[in-house]
């Protein structure tokens, strides 16, 4: 993690020391805490780690790497029939729901990994190739950085 994305973590982050963790090489909040004197913030947030020591798996547990997130989806149904598109339509947004997915349509929020998959399984229910769906753009990024609410 570059200062920069530090900087950018929201102020509510928790930090963790992680002194009693194995896992803590491979913990963003970790790589946060280890970065405190170089980010100059003045106030910050910790995990207690005497109150989670010993939790298997650590409830505050954030992997320490990017995933691939996508932006629009103007492109998905370019290969659809037009007598199946409603109904194509119609799953990709049970995908999200209906607020979501006009969300991500007008690239206000980004489409995680999940939802990319379940995105192309609904092709594929459909009988298209759900392998074959590229959306607009892709960016690698900390999941913590995206700041985007989690719709299940």
């Amino acid at each position: 993690m570059t200062i920069e994305q530090y900087n950018q973590l929201p102020y509510d982050y928790a930090h963790c020391a992680g002194t009693h963790c194995e896992k803590a090489s491979l913990c963003l909040r970790h790589t946060a805490y280890t970065m405190l004197e170089m980010g100059g913030r003045e106030q910050y947030m910790m995990v207690n780690s005497k109150v989670i020591a010993g939790k298997k798996p650590c409830p505050f547990f954030d992997p320490n790497s990017k995933e691939r997130f996508a932006w629009g989806i103007s492109r998905i149904y370019d290969n659809v029939r037009a007598s199946d598109l409603r109904g194509v339509k119609l799953n990709v947004m049970s995908c999200f729901g209906s607020e979501v997915y006009y969300k991500v349509k007008q690239q206000r929020r980004a489409i995680t990994e999940e939802e990319q998959e379940m995105v192309r399984l609904s092709f594929t229910e459909m009988g298209y190739d759900g392998n074959a769906i590229e959306f607009d753009r892709y960016e690698e990024q900390y999941p913590a950085l995206m700041r985007m609410a989690r719709y299940k």
